[in-house]
Parts: structure tokens; sequence; C-alpha cells
């Protein structure tokens, strides 16, 4: 082919956290490697902080339709369908790539219809990434059981389903069957981490040990956990801290919830910030309380940042985070197994600049921006030429 390929990358919304940071770095990095991309996006929900603005800082082409959003109602998915296979229809990609669950159900559906128009060397391949998933934990059992058909009918019209970790894979390919294990690639996450690698190392055996959590308060991140938790290492330890750095649904509920402990001097909700390096450079030791994670980009970061991390055994985690070595691992749910893992690190400077600094070796080149550009550019190229058959 002798014009360069053409993307179309489909997802929910801009929103802080890993996914929209995922689709920017991959299209910055696929146009610098000569392809096409055009990056469509939806509104993001309330109370939730954007990443729309860094567009602009190197220019990426994008597209907005605001119905995209995460936010489910039936005349403006319609509407956002219309106007994706519209766009789809228009640009005539040679990849459509979608990213989180109603991105990934519209933008297949309008990929499909754009590929039964055509003959075989002109479809598009289809891709679509789990970040986490919405199989389990975010729903009743009947939703989720409707949502795991639609995956599984999608899955028909979709080429590669590309996932973040091999325990992900399992639980897409083994335990929900969504689509067959040959069907699906591995490619972790590709984070832009030099400004937190380059961050000293500074333990100091001597001062009040400050814990941190980053992310979207909302249910699935069992804030309740964390500050129950929390609740009792600072009966153990009275100087503890705790920041919590985001912002989100269950907000009000957490800094209520925190009252009820008589927490409010030790607990700081701090909202959404935007220079990393100052975020991780506040802790001490991070701490996930999940429900269930994808690849969860905090404690990517933190470890770049050679801090150790406390974290609940759940979806991915493990998958990054190796218990004892990089990290301390707690079964999700408990809060006596979290408080403990907590106290035995804040008593320890020498365990917690140990954990820190594997921390960062393992992350610094295993989730690197430039390999994961490397990783899906040579997917998109010997796989759509396998579908194109040329």
């Amino acid at each position: 082919m002798s014009r360069p390929l053409r993307v179309l990358r489909v997802i929910a919304r801009l929103n802080v956290g890993g996914p929209a940071r995922h689709v920017t770095i991959l299209d910055r990095g696929l146009a610098r490697l000569g392809f096409e991309t055009m990056l469509v996006y939806g509104e993001v929900g309330p109370g939730e902080a954007s990443l729309e603005g860094g567009l602009a800082s190197p220019p990426i082409a994008s597209r907005k339709i605001r119905e995209l959003g995460r936010r489910v109602s039936p005349w403006s998915d319609l509407r956002a369908f219309a106007a994706l296979v519209a766009l789809v229809f228009r640009i005539k990609p040679d990849i459509v790539h979608t990213h989180t669950a109603k991105a990934g159900t519209l933008g297949r559906i309008a990929a499909s219809l754009y590929n039964v128009t055509r003959r075989r060397r002109d479809r598009c391949l289809v891709v679509h990434t789990f970040h986490g998933h919405v199989l389990h934990g975010y729903f009743g059992a009947a939703v989720s059981s409707l949502v795991r058909g639609i995956e599984r009918a999608l899955g028909t019209v979709t080429d590669w389903v590309l996932v973040l970790s091999a325990r992900q894979r399992e639980d897409i390919g083994v335990r929900y069957r969504i689509v067959p294990l040959s069907r699906i690639r591995i490619v972790p996450l590709g984070l832009e981490l030099e400004s937190l690698t380059a961050l000293p190392v500074t333990v100091d055996a001597g001062t009040p040990i400050v814990f941190g959590f980053v992310g979207r308060l909302v249910p699935i991140k069992n804030v309740p956990l964390l500050i129950d938790a929390f609740a009792r290492v600072h009966r153990e330890l009275p100087g503890t801290r705790l920041v919590v750095v985001g912002d989100g649904e269950v907000g009000a509920d957490a800094v209520q919830r925190a009252a009820g402990h008589g927490l409010q001097s030790a607990i700081e909700f701090s909202g959404w910030q935007a220079d990393l390096p100052s975020v991780y450079r506040q802790f001490d030791v991070l701490v996930l309380t999940s429900l269930n994670e994808g690849t969860p980009v905090a404690v990517i970061e933190a470890m770049a940042a050679a801090l150790p991390v406390v974290a609940t055994d759940v979806g991915g985690v493990a998958d990054v985070v190796e218990h004892e070595r990089t990290g301390l691992l707690v079964p999700s749910g408990s809060a006596s197994a979290l408080a403990r893992a907590m106290v035995r690190l804040a008593r320890d400077s020498t365990e917690r600049r140990r954990i820190g600094l594997a921390a960062r070796e393992t992350v610094r080149t295993r989730f690197s921006a430039d390999r994961l550009v490397g990783d899906v550019s040579a997917l998109y190229t010997a796989e759509l030429a396998a579908k194109r058959g040329t």
C-alpha cells in the first residue's frame, strides 16, 4: 500500500485514567511512525476530570461525539452510532480499534457494517482492547450475564482482542469465553514514566508515614475498605496520614466515612492533580483497594517513582506487582489484612526502600510508551495484511 495506514480509534471518554492516557500515547506514537490516526471520544461524566485539553500539544487528530460518553441512553446511543457509521464510511479506515465497553460496542458494529460492504482487500482490521472489564463486579447477576452475551456476539466481528495482562487473558478467553484464546493477545500498558523514574529515592525513617491513593472515587475502587483499614493503622500508628488524590461519585460518602472514624485531620481529600511527580513525592506507600482491575495505572506510576505498593489481589494486579518483591498483595475485602500490610511497611524503612527500588526497575522498560507503540504497530501491519490476503 502506497499511502499511510489509517487508524480510527474509538473510546467512550477522555477522563483522567489509564485508558485515556493509553490511547493518546498510542496515537501520538503511531503518527510518528507514519500512520494516519483519528481519535474519536465522548463527553466525560459528572465529577470526572478530563484529559481532553492534552490533545493539542502535540496535536492529535480527533473528533468529539458527545453522546459516545459512558452514560447509556438509547436515543443518545443511537445518535452516537449514526455518527460513528458516517465517520467510518467517510474515512475508510484500515484499522478500527476500540477501547472501553460502550465505545467497543458501537465502534465494532459500525466497523462490521463497513466491512460487509467491502471486498476483502478493502476491509478494515477490527481490534478491541479490554483495559479492565465490566464482566463482573460492576452490575448485578442479570445485567452481568447480558453484558457477557453482548461481548461474545461482538467477538464474532472482532479480529483481535487485546488485553493488558495474562490474568485478564484468562478471564476473557477461559473464564467468560468471550473469544477464543487464539484471538487474544497480551499487550501491556505503555506509559510516559520518565518524569517519575527520574525522581530521587528518599526514604526517611524518622518522619510520619504518608499513605496515598490515586484514582476515581467510584464503587469499584472500594474506597470504604481503604478508609476502614487506615483507621486501624492510625490507631496503631497515630502519626500516619492518608492523602486521597481523585474524585468521583462516592467522594462525599468517603469524606463522611472518614469523619465517622474521627479522621478529618489525618485524611486529606485533594481532588485531581495534574503534576504526577508532585503527587507521588507526597507519598511513602501507595494503597490500592479495588474490587476489580485490569492493569492499574496508579500502581505502575507509583512503582516508577520507587514507591512500595499495597494492593488487593484482584484482576491484573498480580501481573504488575510481585508479592514480597515489588509490593504486597492482600485479599480483597479484608480491612485487617490490608492494615497489617500497611503497618508493616510503615514500620520498616529498609523494606520500603528495597521494594521501591525493585518496583522501579520492573516497570522502567516493561511499561514504556515506546514498547507499547512498537507492539501495536507490528500487530496492525501484520494482521491487516493477513486479513486482506496481501
